[in-house]
């Protein structure tokens, strides 16, 4: 976690990058539990600061497809919501925050506890419908053809869509669980 602080620092000191977010962060540490991930991130000061913060949340032993891009598609509505519900701040450059304004309140964090609320939800419950249908997360390949295997993984890739569309409601308004803490 302190060489992620140290990289996340020079980012914003020698290229200005102003908001940063690492997703599915693996590192152990004394106050993360087992079997969890992280999203790290930050919007730096005026004078290039960092303001990190992290969210712990479970681990969910499973393969998805696309949580890449829910990610992403996710954060763009909640930092704009964020920004919005913050008065004056679409009108400051790259909706810095200002300096005064606290790591765990900075929109970026705030957006990022509701992504992975929505997330968290759908993903839970998209692992709980593969498990109805009979998809069992590993394909066991012994004893099976290679036509057998190839149907088994296309049954699995299948299984793991995102479903979305079954859970507006996780999108629109998830029970937040997961907080940032600063690094």
């Amino acid at each position: 976690m302190a060489s992620l602080g140290l990289a996340i620092q020079a980012m914003h000191q020698f290229y200005g990058v102003p908001h940063i977010v690492i997703t599915s962060v693996s590192l152990a540490h004394p106050d993360h539990p087992d079997a969890s991930l992280s999203v790290v991130g930050s919007t730096m000061t005026s004078s290039r600061r960092s303001r990190p913060f992290k969210i712990v949340f479970p681990a969910i032993d499973c393969y998805f497809s696309g949580t890449g891009d829910m990610f992403a598609a996710l954060t763009v509505v909640r930092i704009r919501e964020a920004v919005w519900n913050s008065p004056g701040l679409s009108e400051t450059e790259s909706w810095r925050s200002p300096d005064e304004v606290d790591a765990l309140e900075l929109p970026l964090a705030k957006a990022c506890e509701r992504v992975l609320a929505s997330m968290h939800e759908v993903l839970t419950k998209t692992r709980e419908a593969m498990g109805r249908a009979g998809v069992s997360v590993e394909v066991n390949g012994k004893g099976m053809s290679d036509d057998d295997k190839k149907k088994a993984r296309l049954l699995k890739s299948k299984a793991a869509e995102l479903r979305l569309v079954r859970h507006l409601d996780s999108l629109r308004l998830p029970k937040v669980q997961f907080h940032p803490a600063r690094m």
